[in-house]
């Protein structure tokens, strides 16, 4: 779904509803973003006019896509869109987000007094963002750049790579949001959290036990995940180990989020134990999923017969920090049960 190209009717749209907005709204514009063959400069963003108090308020940040954009020092007002989990996680002053996306890892109580920005698609609604008056917007880097332009007039705009690794994208998304120190002291607790959880499973886990993870996606393909998304929990925190046909299999491409397979060689990158994410299309499991589980092919494979083949659900297959930090209590829950 994310990867999914915009129409240009949507981004005309969203180009229609902000001009109206912005002129009902007086005027209401960000900070501007600075041509992209400027230096960045490390130091504090300042202008002629400007008073000091104003100069030590803001700074300039390079995003995603090296725009060079000034930005709040410390923001108090963040319409964060696609990134709700990683607000969360910093205690960051979050106004605004898209529920669609933040409902897969937050609960309701979470997103009390948050407003949905949620529009066309994967676009935010620009109406709902002037409404907002955020004092920094935050947007994920597969949006179109005609709409992120359009935002852009709204409120000081940074474009963050959605894809990036869980961890690195939170110490940006801190430094961005102006609390540098939140994202070190959530890493310091996932990471005592993750010593103890190993503790918990090291009967299971033993030297050189191995897992992969699939997912049986909602376009109703097989893939076979790598290191990303339950590889964080798998790999880094628990300690099983790549089989070797799916180390093969990545080693063009390490840092790719998965590979299409056909079900008649999930057997060559099964593993000693199996997590398989069933997804869901329009609010239901994907049918192909009881196909699967009910193949030959399924049921021979020996983690299956050892009973060492997990199916899990679809938030399993997310990489925000709040579902990382879940899932440290979640996969340790499923290989222990009995």
């Amino acid at each position: 779904m994310l990867k999914r190209i915009l129409s240009k009717s949507a981004c005309s749209s969203l180009l229609l509803v902000l001009m109206l907005s912005i002129l009902a709204a007086c005027g209401n514009a960000g900070a501007g973003t600075k041509p992209s063959n400027e230096t960045a400069s490390p130091s504090l963003a300042s202008t002629t006019s400007a008073a000091p108090a104003e100069q030590a308020s803001k700074r300039v940040y390079k995003d995603a896509i090296s725009r060079e954009v000034e930005i709040p020092a410390h923001p108090t007002r963040i319409a964060a869109h696609y990134f709700a989990a990683e607000m969360k996680a910093l205690n960051g002053p979050l106004i605004g987000t898209n529920f669609l996306n933040a409902k897969l890892s937050l609960t309701p109580e979470q997103l009390t007094g948050i407003t949905d920005i949620g529009g066309d698609g994967v676009n935010p609604n620009a109406e709902k963002l002037v409404a907002l008056d955020p004092d920094l917007i935050i947007l994920p880097n597969f949006l179109d750049q005609k709409v992120v332009e359009a935002v852009s007039k709204i409120a000081p705009t940074v474009v963050m790579n959605y894809s990036e690794d869980t961890f690195t994208r939170l110490k940006k998304l801190g430094d961005v949001a102006g609390v540098q120190g939140a994202s070190d002291k959530w890493l310091s607790a996932y990471d005592a959290k993750v010593k103890k959880k190993r503790e918990e499973v090291s009967s299971i886990v033993k030297e050189g036990t191995t897992a992969t993870a699939f997912v049986l996606h909602s376009d109703k393909k097989l893939y076979v995940y790598g290191t990303q998304r339950l590889g964080p929990t798998m790999y880094d925190a628990l300690g099983f180990k790549q089989s070797d046909k799916v180390k093969q299999l990545f080693a063009n491409e390490p840092n790719a989020l998965w590979k299409e397979i056909s079900l008649e060689v999930l057997p060559e990158y099964a593993a000693d134990h199996i997590f398989i994410v069933s997804s869901k299309m329009d609010g239901k499991t994907v049918p192909e999923m009881d196909d699967l589980l009910s193949s030959p092919i399924w049921k021979n494979v020996p983690a299956v017969k050892n009973g060492k083949a997990h199916v899990v659900g679809t938030r399993w297959g997310l990489n925000d920090p709040l579902t990382l930090d879940w899932l440290l209590d979640e996969m340790p829950k499923v290989l222990l049960q009995k």
